[in-house]
């Protein structure tokens, strides 16, 4: 999911600054509104760039997965727990149904419209995030921290960590394929019994972790690292017209979604 995605569209070529500013702006767009149908503009909006860059619906898939769980979570809680206030005055309306005998709690239609925004509003943020590090490399990041003032020792814990996520998870299933090939169990019963049966896939990863950092280390040393505190780039970030451009589109793209929701009280349950 972190792993850089090469091309050669408007995205990829902007400026690293410009977008982290626009997905800034998208966050706080996000968290403007509470309908669920301005959060499926949005869910739209995140989709098109996804689909502009190319990313496999496999790998949005795949980042599906885990969220399910927390999907049907938010759903369940939101539909018992929270009652907007549009739906106050007309209580047998806003009632689906009761989970207990009686009319004790009760799932009401705008908990559960508060739910869609949350999950619609979780998805649009995974797609857009997975974008921003799609088309972005390492080194414009560590720029980016750079101009931030970030010290140099945690911008490069920082990179290297982003860094070797997906090397970690290439490990992780090379192991898992492997144990399986000798006849390992996964699906041992109980909390014990789950942790027992993931301790052949564990320890080998944290060894392979340590030995990657060690070799990570000398390959630094033997380079140099920490000799001087002036660091050097092959590629200084410079601002061009088409970031200029887009700035100009978030910020108008902000004002009028601060518009629609103080101004015209817009998208709110």
């Amino acid at each position: 999911m972190l792993e850089y995605l090469p091309g050669d569209t408007l995205i990829h070529r902007l400026d690293v600054r410009t977008k982290m500013l626009g997905f800034a702006g998208f966050l706080i767009v996000s968290f403007l509104f509470q309908d669920p149908m301005f959060q499926l503009g949005i869910f739209l909006s995140a989709g098109l760039l996804a689909l502009w860059i190319k990313i496999p619906l496999r790998r949005i898939w795949g980042m599906m997965i885990p969220l399910i769980p927390i999907i049907i979570s938010i759903i369940l809680i939101t539909g018992f727990t929270f009652a907007p206030e549009r739906f106050e005055r007309d209580s047998s309306q806003a009632i689906l149904f009761y989970a207990l005998p009686g009319e004790g709690l009760g799932a009401t239609v705008g908990g559960f419209l508060m739910g869609t925004t949350f999950i619609l509003r979780l998805i649009s943020m995974m797609i857009v995030s997975s974008v921003l590090t799609l088309t972005t490399s390492m080194e414009d990041f560590t720029q980016f921290f750079q101009k931030m003032k970030v010290p140099a020792e945690v911008v490069m814990m920082l990179t290297m960590a982003i860094r070797f996520i997906p090397t970690l998870d290439k490990k992780r299933r090379q192991i898992l394929e492997a144990q399986k090939a000798r006849g390992t169990k996964f699906k041992e019963k109980g909390i014990i019994g789950s942790i027992r049966s993931y301790l052949p896939i564990m320890i080998p990863l944290f060894i392979n972790s340590i030995m990657m950092a060690n070799s990570l280390s000398m390959a630094m040393l033997n380079r140099g690292y920490g000799l001087t505190r002036t660091w050097t780039t092959l590629r200084q970030l410079t601002f061009n017209s088409r970031d200029y451009w887009t700035m100009a589109l978030i910020g108008l793209g902000l004002g009028m979604a601060f518009y629609v929701r103080f101004g015209l009280q817009l998208g709110v349950l």
